[in-house]
């Protein structure tokens, strides 16, 4: 304890050593305990010393402007010091609380400002790879001959990972793949601008197959997959000289072709894993001869694993019940109504999911005689 015998000695004392807490008499010379009390709280390097003013100005108005000017306590005369101790530990104990406060609160803005910088940085990713994945889409729709190809894609809140992407090649074969990468964010979203590269250069190749297709891809891609990334895929090969249409559905969601004479539907499944697990997977095809009319659709698992409030999917029934009520529609028609039904089913606006649809009509469309409610499930059999 260090002893002022005046408010200007007991302002330099507390200036020139580390003070703890300051006691104060109000009635002293040179500068009373008011005048030192609204000088040290104007310091900012002694405004949070604690204050205990001892006085026998006992009146309730001059407590109150004891208080007023910064003082933490306030003590009657005659001091008792059993008090005045239990007192002053008290204003300690309060003191090394509001530093540990202040210590944490300096730590907190500044782990907040390190969380500001990374979410930043991440937002900045985020926007970088949305333009990935905006790039690796195809511009538009597409009239290929007989084929009209309209698509449409819908990303989640999330980065998605679903791909589209259709070519014509120097043959005049066109080729058309739809993918889901497994996961959401940037690396899913660079996947996919790899599988772009992949479909490109393999679907031109002359000598390859559409399975040989789909196993060079599945080869390749298993290069650079880590364990927690594969990817579904239909891949698509469009013959119009022969009117061949060939279709491998690597562990995808199944193709729904319609027949436009009849309105049979034939659900094309898959046979085989999805890509990215086995390098030596083989896969297999179907083939299909369409005719004027007739429609494929394709979609990612986004649309049919939409659920509502009880946690009922959307489902491929659904899927097919508003494509056989949209079959005279116009393709761009029927994607607009498989959106809005299955956000009408969900009751969200938002999508969980990346959602992704593309239809495919061939030739001139006329109106159908009748209609075959069945659905003809084709799985291809596998090849060894």
């Amino acid at each position: 304890m260090i002893v002022a015998k005046n408010g200007r000695d007991a302002l330099q004392i507390v200036d020139q050593r580390g003070i703890d807490l300051v006691l104060l008499d109000v009635i002293m010379p040179a500068l009373n305990g008011v005048e030192v009390t609204k000088i040290l709280r104007r310091n900012p390097s002694t405004k949070d010393i604690p204050i205990i003013i001892i006085s026998s100005m006992t009146e309730y108005k001059d407590r109150v402007e004891f208080f007023k000017i910064g003082a933490n306590d306030y003590m009657p005369k005659p001091i008792d010091n059993g008090e005045l101790m239990a007192r002053v530990d008290l204003q300690l104990q309060l003191c090394r609380l509001r530093k540990e406060v202040k210590v944490a609160n300096e730590h907190l803005r500044s782990q907040n400002h390190m969380l500001e910088q990374h979410i930043s940085r991440i937002e900045r990713e985020l926007t970088m790879a949305r333009g990935v994945q905006r790039a690796i889409l195809p511009p538009g729709d597409k009239v290929f001959r007989n084929l009209s190809v309209n698509f449409e894609h819908r990303s989640s809140e999330d980065l998605g990972s679903d791909f589209i992407d259709f070519i014509e090649d120097e043959f005049g074969r066109f080729s058309l793949i739809i993918a889901d990468v497994s996961g959401h964010g940037i690396a899913s979203a660079l996947i996919a601008s790899q599988l772009k590269v992949l479909f490109v250069s393999m679907a031109q190749e002359r000598d390859l197959s559409p399975p040989q297709v789909m196993e060079r891809i599945n080869q390749l891609s298993t290069r650079f997959l880590t364990e927690n990334y594969y990817f579904t895929a239909i891949f698509i090969r469009y013959e119009p000289s022969s009117g061949r249409m060939s279709v491998v559905n690597c562990g995808h969601v199944p193709m729904l072709f319609m027949e436009h004479e009849t309105g049979k539907i034939k659900q094309i499944e898959s046979s085989s894993a999805p890509l990215g697990f086995f390098a030596e997977e083989k896969y297999s095809e179907v083939v299909l001869q369409p005719k004027a009319g007739d429609m494929a659709l394709l979609l990612t698992d986004g649309i049919t694993e939409h659920t509502n409030g009880s946690n009922e999917m959307f489902g491929l029934p659904g899927v097919v019940n508003v494509f056989r009520r949209n079959r005279e529609q116009a393709p761009a028609k029927l994607i607009s109504s498989l959106f809005s039904e299955c956000s009408s089913f969900g009751n969200k606006p938002v999508f969980a999911d990346d959602i992704t649809i593309s239809v495919l009509r061939f030739g001139n469309q006329k109106q159908a005689q009748q209609v075959d409610e069945d659905i003809e499930v084709i799985r291809p059999l596998a090849r060894q």
